[in-house]
Parts: C-alpha cells; sequence; structure tokens
C-alpha cells in the first residue's frame, strides 16, 4: 500500500510547465488564445518555433501549418493528432485529449491526458466539448546530428533535466490535487485508490520520456 507520511501545503500554484519555454509574445507570434472566445483555439507551437506540423482526426482534412499557429482542435475529433518535424530533428508525435474531469488526479490515469507538452487544462466546459482542449500545445523537437559526442551529451543532458523539471511540476500538482482526498491514521497520510493509481501512472509517464530523451540520444548521429 502506497503511504505518505506528509502531503506538504504548498504556498504558490504551479503552473503545469514550471520550468517550459514561456508563451510567445504577441505581435510577431499569434497572441495566446482567449477561453472567453465563442469558438476556443488552440496555439500549436515547437521548440525551436519555424517547424511543419500536421493536424489529423475526425472528418476534417489533414491540416499542415508552420508554427506557432492558432487551430480550432475541436474540428479535428475527439482525440487530434499532431505530428510534428523539421530538418535536423527527431520526429515528434502527440495526441490531444480533451478535458474529461476537473482532478487532475482523474485525467492523470488517462491515456495520454496531462502531458508537459500541454498547457493546464481549463475548466471543463459543460455546454459543450469545444473548450475542452489546453490553450496551447509546445511540442520539443530533439536535435538528431551533432558535430561532436560531448556536444550530443550536453544537449541531451540539458533535455533529460528539461523532462524532470516539467514531471515534477505536475507531481507537485497532483499533491495539491490529492490533499483533500486523505485519511490520517497511527500518524500516518493515506492516499485513495485514485491518488495512488495517479502517482504511478505519473512515475511510468516520467520513466517513459526519459527513455524517450536516451533513446534519441543513442540515434543521434555525429557528423
Amino acid at each position: 500500500m502506497m503511504t505518505f507520511r506528509m502531503i506538504p501545503a504548498l504556498a504558490v500554484t504551479l503552473a503545469l510547465v514550471a520550468c517550459s519555454d514561456p508563451p510567445p509574445p504577441s505581435g510577431a507570434f499569434p497572441p495566446n488564445p482567449e477561453r472567453a472566445d465563442a469558438l476556443p483555439v488552440t496555439l500549436i507551437d515547437t521548440v525551436p518555433a519555424g517547424q511543419r506540423c500536421t493536424i489529423t482526426g475526425g472528418k476534417s482534412p489533414p491540416l499542415t501549418l508552420t508554427t506557432p499557429r492558432l487551430v480550432a482542435l475541436y474540428e479535428y475529433g475527439d482525440n487530434p493528432v499532431i505530428d510534428c518535424f523539421g530538418e535536423g530533428f527527431f520526429r515528434h508525435r502527440k495526441a490531444a485529449h480533451p478535458n474529461k474531469s476537473m482532478r487532475l488526479s482523474e485525467r492523470m490515469t488517462l491515456p495520454g491526458a496531462i502531458d508537459p507538452a500541454f498547457a493546464p487544462y481549463p475548466a471543463r466546459e459543460t455546454k459543450s466539448g469545444t473548450g475542452d482542449f489546453p490553450p496551447w500545445i509546445r511540442l520539443r523537437l530533439q536535435r538528431n546530428s551533432f558535430t561532436s559526442i560531448a556536444e550530443r551529451d550536453r544537449y541531451y543532458a540539458a533535455e533529460a533535466q528539461w523532462i524532470s523539471a516539467a514531471w515534477d511540476a505536475i507531481e507537485s500538482r497532483l499533491k495539491q490535487d490529492c490533499q483533500s482526498r486523505v485519511t490520517q491514521t497511527q500518524g500516518l497520510i493515506l492516499l485513495d485508490a485514485q491518488c495512488k493509481k495517479a502517482f504511478r501512472t505519473l512515475a511510468e509517464r516520467r520513466a517513459a520520456d526519459r527513455a524517450t530523451v536516451e533513446i534519441n540520444r543513442r540515434q543521434s548521429t555525429i557528423r
């Protein structure tokens, strides 16, 4: 049984990706979408920006774009796929999932619903499904070619550090979410079954992302 002796109260609400790059500024780039819009859109972006992505799903024809770009993801079904690529980078592909629950611990256990590439989801819409996608999705494209082994290893060490920090921020938010769903016995704080499952899922997802970083490191080439 998973137990926590203490889940510390956090004074500041952490962003889902506290260590990620900031949203692009207005003007040169599309502005961040306003959730009050009648038809909400999602900012599709890459790190680095200026890469190509294809959006597929639902009954709409595929959309090919250059990042950053505002997209009405709800036009591409319940699970639109964002497939991004660029010369010198490994291809990166993710499916976006609508927000089906108000609780992070419940969304965490859904396949791919919570990810460091996704902004924190807005409050779930009750009148329609058009606002249930995150306001932005930012895919990190990892390099596949380097001039030396040392350059490659420095680059992928930084990528691994970013992944760890991003998942740590999600874990902190999950602890906040689960604080109201614990019982105390004999001085121990016990998580409910949903939160236990959520923490296990988070650990598995974090390990999978770390493994992907290592796989890409080994598959990259030295020019």
